[in-house]
């Protein structure tokens, strides 16, 4: 964990909600998109309207990918075998909005159809695997995460602040998406789930890091593995669906916390998802320490991604003096090859740090072990389907091998999903 981050004098973000700078760029990520590929709707210099499909998946073209803002795409970036990398929209004023319309929303074939025709869907991640859910698919239970992942994210009870009914709707329309269970997970406190049916149940989680985590919320309350499927999904974009139930009109809008030591105050800012961090942060930011650079990441200091754009799932900008590379003076000779740093990650020692990095209950050093190798049936057997990345930023920091444990269980859970 980084220094500034557990010293008791860092600073929170003052919990009122604040309109954040214009922003006239967005973007959709590919990171923010394991496993998929996109078929493009759209074209450079094409004029699309809030909520209109700019692509779709491939495997499932019932999953479309809609636009937070009307305006112009600008620019369309591709990766490795057509994988996207990001799809950037220029924002154009004058664009006519729909006047709002409450929608009928009383069985699970109108919830579902709304939800993938408006964008939502992507909303929803599966636990195994981490992946947007087939369109046809229903899972064993919901998870709401209503929980703050470390203490300068929003708190959930400010972002909710005065639209509960709202997010009631949003709630009472996931229900119809399974047979089970909607875990609304929150900290302590009233319940927001009261009086809401017998299938939406509050579930309470004491305040900490892992706490604040869909794999530990569901671990405890519904433990997956294969056959057995549950979808997360945040309290934000719970809202955003209560809105388009109530309005009939696509609301991408998202309250980030924007902290760090190079955060000139930090606070809550109203901004849009993907939204362009040099144009949100303009006037946040102070200079840093001896002049050096910043760096901007899309998420926590814990789990975020230096990044120009707001991550889809991210709740939460982190400002820090980016720190320099270090300079290597080259040696010669032959106790050069024996003091030369090696490229490859250092031993894995066990540690009680590193037993405590890790919330779930499995035996933490074989199973960081077997992803170490790419031992994909010993992670699975010992507990990898129920994790997502997030769930093993607080293992890589605690990690003595300083390796990155979350893009190795990417590659796991990649291979077997495709053998699922």
């Amino acid at each position: 964990m980084l220094p500034w981050f557990r010293t008791e004098h860092a600073r929170l973000p003052e919990q009122t909600v604040h309109d954040g700078a214009p922003v006239g760029r967005i973007a959709l990520l590919g990171a923010d998109l394991p496993g998929l590929r996109p078929k493009l709707l759209c074209e450079q210099g094409s004029r699309i309207k809030r909520g209109q499909a700019v692509f779709h998946d491939r495997a499932h073209p019932e999953v479309v990918f809609a636009s937070p803002i009307s305006g112009v795409v600008e620019s369309i970036t591709l990766g490795p075998r057509r994988s996207l990398s990001a799809l950037v929209i220029r924002r154009e004023t004058g664009h006519h909005e729909p006047d709002p319309v409450k929608m009928a929303m009383s069985s699970a074939t109108a919830v579902r159809a709304a939800l993938l025709a408006n964008g939502f869907w992507p909303a929803f991640l599966t636990r195994p695997f981490g992946r947007i859910p087939a369109p046809d698919a229903a899972p064993e239970a919901i998870f709401v995460t209503v929980t703050a992942d470390n203490p300068h994210a929003p708190d959930p009870r400010v972002v909710l602040a005065g639209q509960h009914e709202v997010f009631a709707a949003g709630l009472k329309a996931l229900a119809l998406l399974t047979d089970g269970t909607v875990h609304v997970c929150q900290s302590q406190g009233a319940d927001i789930a009261a009086g809401l049916g017998d299938r939406i149940r509050g579930a309470f989680f004491s305040s900490g890091a892992a706490s604040g985590l869909a794999g530990t919320h569901i671990h405890r309350l519904h433990p997956v593995g294969w056959g057995r499927s549950v979808w997360s999904i945040g309290y934000q974009d719970v809202l955003s669906i209560g809105r388009l139930i109530e309005t009939g009109i696509p609301d991408c809008s998202r309250v980030v916390a924007i902290v760090g030591p190079r955060a000139k105050q930090p606070r809550l800012l109203r901004t849009v998802a993907g939204a362009s961090l040099q144009e949100l942060i303009r006037e946040e930011t102070v200079t840093g320490t001896g002049g050096a650079p910043l760096c901007v990441l899309s998420g926590s200091a814990e789990n975020g991604r230096k990044a120009s754009w707001l991550g889809r799932y991210h709740h939460q900008i982190t400002l820090l003096d980016d720190a320099p590379k270090p300079v290597n003076t080259p040696e010669r000779g032959v106790m050069a090859r024996f003091r030369r740093a090696s490229s490859m990650p250092a031993p894995l020692v066990p540690t009680a740090a590193l037993e405590r990095a890790l919330s779930l209950d499995v035996p933490v050093v074989p199973f960081l072990r077997a992803l170490s190798v790419g031992d994909a049936e010993t992670a699975s057997r010992l507990g990898c389907l129920e994790m997502v990345e997030e769930d093993l930023a607080a293992v890589s920091l605690a990690c003595t091998s300083g390796a990155d444990y979350r893009r190795m269980l990417r590659h796991v859970l990649d291979e077997l999903a495709e053998d699922a």
